[in-house]
């Protein structure tokens, strides 16, 4: 169950129409990808061989992903001096959606995503933006903490795989859309929800009964009042159409749900000193701007849906807020024993992140935007 629900997320996340391709821009990031942003350029020596690398993703031509990637991609080809170059394969080609961990590591791609979503076991601390309410409701802001918190957390679990931690991007935080407005706690207990990323520990604190539909029947279930209300993102809420049934918008941000990278050590470790920066910094380049594209900018285009289609937009006063915070606090209690338990730094994530969440509270997106770009995160692959 818990499984299933992280799995719709991101499978939804990978299908997105490209009627929603034409995104606003952001200057910080148009500099960045027509190299007028000085501090993210490379410096390249290296005069061998060009080197070209495989890199693997599901996500197949109609999502709004691949163009944000190839255009990355353009940009480290140009920034190296055309010396490192990847070739990519979507639609799951050469390694498919479930696989991306075996096939990096086994060298049947170089470079791909590798979906913690679907590893039962293994991941229980790069997956901790899962836990209600420890994520920000900020993608730039939760994929830079996630950064920071790397090295400590995350690489440790990609190292048992036998790959590189390449990032793990956010992919927007859940709210709630729903047949009656939600205000309130008291009006969310006892519906009956599609709850995209929620734990059934999250949905028992909550008071609400999780519908278990699969994701290609979601909006039939809420188009014939099979269920009351969905928990999702605006990547869900959009090209499911949620909108045209249910006339509420809850903000809530509980979750937050990722798109992991790695890498093969192999192909890492066989790049020339100067190269191996420029593809280290090109992972944090390249989260920055799939949060900016498919979060950031596709959440304007999402307000824009929702004002045409009537939709009500409700934010809950932060007392009522509080309310909903402490009832999910017993569930990351309970995680946070479990990973002790287990011998894992539960605790110590949960206030590593808090710490992180207080020092970019006050920044807006465009400074999270260039902070990405101009100082990335150090020490996540030592070389």
């Amino acid at each position: 169950m818990k499984l299933y629900w992280r799995l719709t997320t991101v499978t939804a996340l990978a299908i997105l129409a490209t009627s929603f391709a034409g995104q606003v821009s952001a200057d910080t990031l148009d500099d960045w990808l027509s190299h007028k942003n000085p501090a993210a350029e490379p410096k390249i020596t290296y005069a061998g061989e060009a080197i070209q690398l495989k890199f693997s993703y599901p996500q197949p031509p109609t999502s709004i992903v691949p163009p944000v990637w190839q255009q990355t991609f353009a940009w480290l080809s140009q920034a190296t001096n055309d010396k490192l170059k990847f070739k990519l394969f979507g639609a799951g080609t050469l390694v498919s959606i479930r696989d991306g961990f075996k096939g990096v590591s086994a060298g049947i791609s170089d470079y791909g995503t590798c979906f913690t979503a679907f590893e039962g076991r293994g991941f229980e601390m790069t997956k901790a933006f899962s836990l209600p309410f420890v994520a920000t409701g900020s993608a730039l802001k939760n994929t830079r903490i996630y950064l920071e918190l790397a090295e400590k957390y995350f690489v440790p679990e990609f190292k048992r795989q036998g790959v590189y931690y390449g990032y793990s991007v956010h992919l927007g935080s859940n709210d709630i859309m729903s047949k009656k407005p939600i205000r309130s706690l008291e009006d969310l207990r006892g519906l009956k929800v599609i709850a995209q990323g929620m734990s059934s520990e999250t949905a028992k604190a909550f008071g609400f009964v999780t519908l278990n539909v699969p994701f290609p029947e979601i909006y039939t279930s809420v188009q014939q009042g099979i269920a009351d209300a969905v928990i999702w993102t605006d990547g869900g809420f959009i090209p499911y159409k949620i909108f045209e049934s249910f006339k509420y918008h809850t903000t809530l941000e509980i979750v937050s749900p990722t798109m992991d990278t790695c890498i093969n050590p192999k192909a890492f470790d066989g790049l020339p000193g100067d190269l191996k920066t420029a593809f280290y910094n090109f992972q944090q380049y390249t989260a920055a701007a799939v949060a900016q594209r498919v979060v950031v900018d596709f959440h304007k285009k999402a307000l824009a849906v929702y004002k045409e289609n009537g939709v009500e937009m409700i934010t809950l006063p932060d007392a009522e807020l509080k309310r909903w915070k402490a009832a999910a606090k017993p569930v990351v209690d309970e995680w946070i024993s479990a990973r002790e338990k287990d011998g894992q730094p539960g605790r110590a994530f949960i206030e590593d992140a808090e710490r992180l969440k207080a020092k970019y509270a006050a920044m807006s997106d465009e400074e999270m935007l260039k902070l990405m770009l101009e100082h990335p995160v150090k020490g996540i692959i030592k070389f």
